[in-house]
């Protein structure tokens, strides 16, 4: 057997290269250990969060998507609902300013109708004269027997005053447009001397109505932007022509009293 300098034989010396041998081994497999648990985090711990990471941020922003989806159009709405409440507001004002306007016409044609009544008293009590009403406007019915001569189309002595009372009346209604409307029966006109001067019912009343507008305009100084004129000869009667007293019924002359906006256009034929 040979000797080593360093006193070991080959025999003695062969134990540390074994255990470092296996120092090696124990090396690789704690490296392959600690590779596959990496392996193992990365494939069931990391992947799965950073995809539930991935899937909960695209659901943050769709979210967020939404949100301001909503935002605008809960503006747009704000809006929508305040131009309606403007509008309410602005239907509210002129409803109010309506009914005030109503209720200011209820109340002048009251008082105008308690006015002609009190000074028409004797000719309403006789029938010659009848007051009524039709929704917001007056109307004055008057015998034709009392404003005129029988044919004629002048107003006659009594007729004025009659019509001055009248047109004290209706001047204190400045808003007020005033139509006059001539009516007669369905007698034709026969007597030769007022054929002359009108042939039919259609001058007749024409005739009669015009010269209650001029009275009124140039004795009652009521300004002709509020007065109109208008014939219907016999085609409007108020009841039937079969008998004599529904004939005088017809002969008359109608003066309607217009309020408000409608008062502008005093043409305005009913």
């Amino acid at each position: 057997m040979s000797h080593d300098p360093t006193g070991w034989s080959e025999v003695e010396r062969e134990p540390p290269r074994r255990k470092r041998r296996s120092r090696g081994w124990i090396g690789w497999l704690l490296f392959l250990l600690v590779s596959a648990g990496a392996g193992a985090f990365v494939y069931y711990l990391y992947l799965p969060l950073r995809n539930q990471r991935a899937a909960l941020q695209a659901d943050l922003d769709r979210a967020g998507s939404r949100e301001r989806a909503l935002n605008t159009r809960a503006a747009q709405e704000a809006e929508r609902f305040s131009k309606l409440e403007a509008d309410c507001n602005k239907v509210a004002g002129e409803l109010r300013q309506t009914v005030a306007e109503k209720d200011k016409i209820e109340s002048e044609l009251k008082r105008v109708q308690t006015d002609l009544q009190q000074k028409l008293e004797p000719e309403i009590q006789t029938g010659n004269v009848r007051l009524r009403r039709r929704g917001q406007e007056l109307v004055l019915d008057m015998a034709d027997d009392i404003l005129f001569e029988t044919g004629q189309a002048e107003v006659s002595e009594g007729g004025r005053k009659i019509l001055g009372e009248v047109g004290k009346s209706l001047l204190a209604l400045p808003t007020y447009a005033i139509q006059v409307a001539g009516h007669t029966d369905s007698m034709r006109v026969v007597t030769p001397t007022t054929q002359e001067r009108f042939p039919t019912n259609w001058e007749l009343s024409t005739g009669r109505a015009t010269n209650v507008v001029r009275f009124l305009q140039e004795r009652a100084k009521i300004p002709g932007t509020r007065l109109a004129a208008a014939g219907f000869a016999e085609f409007r009667p108020s009841t039937s022509n079969a008998t004599d007293e529904g004939r005088r019924k017809n002969r008359r002359i109608e003066i309607l009293l217009i309020p408000g906006s409608a008062g502008q256009n005093a043409s305005k034929v009913h």
